[in-house]
């Protein structure tokens, strides 16, 4: 059995600090959802829609890139031998995936009105919606505790996408499910994040390369549907669209410009 030096365990311990820091942070926004901003309705939009613009340009300028070259591994992994473009298939499952449980809240809200009951959906409907959501988050929270995969690499950039990610999702979930989105929905997505971290770093729990690029794959799909749910709201509510731009511009220049350093880290 090879003996590690002291060097390569040292920086083991310092990745898993990392990736436990990220996580926790990711955790946290979860946990404030219940908070008050401080900000002006229109100040408030322009914050969600920035954010939304920075996840967007992440997942399309570097996490469905990255998974794309994957697509070999898995082909060659024989994984659903019968499929092709594996990975984008999977990231669709997430976009669909986000796209019913939008559709069954709104259902839900529209029959709770009629009704005569507060504007929120019904009991049910929550605890399915968290359900996949908190599967999404434990997704997440494991890929954060696998920092040395490129797909992830920078962390921080995948982070700060999350992150921000997650601020403006937080906002459309509380909307939908009011006081039980408060009082139990973002503790248990914040739960989620831990959990999925913790299997992450349990070595027998750890998964293949394959099936790490096919639930990045879902991630990047449910992102994308999340944020343009929050982007194309009801008419009751805009978003806005110059803030949004300057959040997709900003951050793609930032992916664009730490390009040659990913590639240069792939190469050593």
């Amino acid at each position: 059995m090879p003996v590690l030096s002291p060097s390569v365990k040292i920086i083991g311990v310092n990745l898993i600090a990392v990736s436990l820091i990220t996580v926790i942070a990711l955790a946290v926004l979860h946990w404030l959802a219940g908070t008050s901003w401080g900000l002006r309705e229109e100040r408030r939009r322009s914050v969600f829609s920035a954010a939304a613009g920075i996840s967007i340009a992440y997942v399309f300028l570097e996490l469905l890139p990255d998974l794309a070259e994957k697509q070999i591994l898995v082909e060659g992994a024989g994984f659903l031998s019968g499929l092709e473009r594996h990975v984008y298939l999977f990231a669709l499952t997430g976009l669909i995936v986000g796209f019913w449980i939008e559709t069954i809240s709104r259902k839900s809200r529209w029959q709770q009105r009629l009704a005569g009951e507060e504007n929120v959906t019904d009991s049910r409907t929550f605890w399915v919606s968290m359900i996949l959501f908190v599967i999404f988050n434990a997704s997440v929270g494991y890929a954060v505790a696998s920092p040395g995969d490129l797909e992830i690499q920078p962390l921080w950039v995948f982070a700060i996408a999350m992150g921000l990610h997650f601020l403006a999702n937080d906002h459309s979930l509380a909307e939908h499910h009011g006081y039980r989105y408060q009082h139990w929905g973002r503790w248990l997505l914040g739960g989620a994040l831990l959990a999925g971290w913790v299997i992450g770093i349990i070595p027998q729990f750890e998964i293949s390369a394959t099936a790490l690029a096919l639930v990045l794959a879902y991630i990047a799909g449910g992102t994308v549907f999340n944020v343009l749910r929050h982007e194309l709201p009801d008419t009751d509510r805009q978003a806005d669209v110059g803030a949004f731009v300057l959040g997709v511009v900003v951050y793609s220049l930032i992916i664009l410009a730490l390009a040659p350093q990913v590639v240069n880290v792939a190469g050593g």
